[in-house]
């Protein structure tokens, strides 16, 4: 009977059907264990909590940035932060780094208003300020920043100094002149880039330099992160990874980790040659990618990774404080 279906339906064929149902497999484990775990799905995890933190209060980081900060800002972020810090085990887990700096950021968001003299207390009541003050203790200092400032020549002056000085000096900058980067310099930066690290050698990494105005603007629509940032935007660098060079089963999210490995590359070889940058994150539906794919004309055999703004920076910025988990919290010996 086999030898008859194999010679029906010929052995490649046949090599081609057990190959989808492996690849099915595999991938409705993908999304049995997405679902299981994700936020998406689930709020119920101390981590999950923490993710929706993690969002809403680097949201209000980002608002932080202004010159002119707008008063009453992000509200709807205020008010959620509020619920999620009520919760037991996130007010159990203060030690933890992500939730007592979402501490400080709703005590600093408070404090900005205080010496504003603008009343937030229809949705941030000082009975909460004071309980998260007293929650906090000594671990807050009404000095604390959610963003940081700097001048542009302090900014890069680590660019020649050890690995753990530069690395500690690169951050996102959002505040741009307008004034385009010369792309020999961007062309540099892409070859200091490409000694970065993929599966085999194969290099499926590209890098794709958008001059137009109007076509950024419409992927910086579609990306939505940069809202506030967008009109001195003048060039965006599109990195993407390229499923072909990818060939088994095993691999079938590989592109992701080689493209975010040549992705932090990239954002240092960009700080070096002092271009400032921000990398937004690209967590889209295919219906929102495929306008772009289209605009771009880029294959459908590329997955993009991440958009990353460029340009020169104002002489004065501020970048947000993005606190960085301790070691304790990452590192674990089995």
């Amino acid at each position: 009977m086999k030898k008859l279906i194999r010679y029906f339906i010929g052995d490649e064929n046949i090599r081609k059907i057990k190959l989808n149902r492996r690849m099915m497999v595999n991938y409705m484990s993908d999304y049995k264990l997405y679902k299981r775990y994700s936020t998406l799905y689930n709020k119920s995890s101390l981590e999950n909590k923490e993710a929706d933190l993690i969002l809403n209060y680097h949201s209000i980081e980002k608002g932080l940035l202004h010159e002119k900060i707008k008063p009453r800002f992000a509200r709807h972020r205020v008010e959620m932060l509020i619920k999620l810090l009520s919760d037991n085990s996130i007010r159990g887990s203060i030690s933890r780094s992500q939730i007592r700096v979402a501490f400080c950021v709703m005590c600093e968001y408070y404090e900005l208003h205080l010496k504003l003299s603008v009343d937030i207390e229809d949705f941030f009541p000082k009975v909460e300020y004071d309980q998260f003050r007293t929650l906090l203790k000594d671990d807050y200092k009404e000095t604390f920043e959610g963003a940081l400032s700097f001048n542009k020549d302090e900014f890069y002056k680590h660019i020649e100094s050890n690995f753990y000085n530069f690395s500690n000096s690169r951050k996102s900058i959002r505040h741009f002149t307008g004034e385009k980067i010369d792309v020999d310099r961007i062309q540099n930066a892409i070859a200091l880039a490409s000694n970065a690290p993929s599966v085999c050698n194969r290099q499926a990494s590209k890098v794709y330099l958008i001059q137009n105005k109007d076509d950024i603007d419409k992927v910086l629509e579609v990306q939505g992160g940069l809202n506030g940032y967008t009109d001195k935007i003048r060039q965006l660098l599109i990195l993407t990874n390229d499923r072909r060079y990818y060939y088994t089963i095993g691999e079938r999210n590989q592109f992701y980790i080689d493209g975010g490995v040549f992705l932090m590359n990239m954002l240092y070889s960009l700080h070096y040659y002092k271009i400032a940058n921000c990398p937004a994150n690209w967590g889209k539906m295919i219906n929102e990618e495929a306008s772009v794919y289209k605009l771009l004309d880029i294959s459908e055999s590329e997955k993009i990774i991440c958009v990353i703004a460029i340009g020169e920076s104002e002489s004065k910025f501020r970048v947000t404080l993005s606190k960085r988990r301790p070691v304790e919290e990452i590192f674990i010996i089995k």
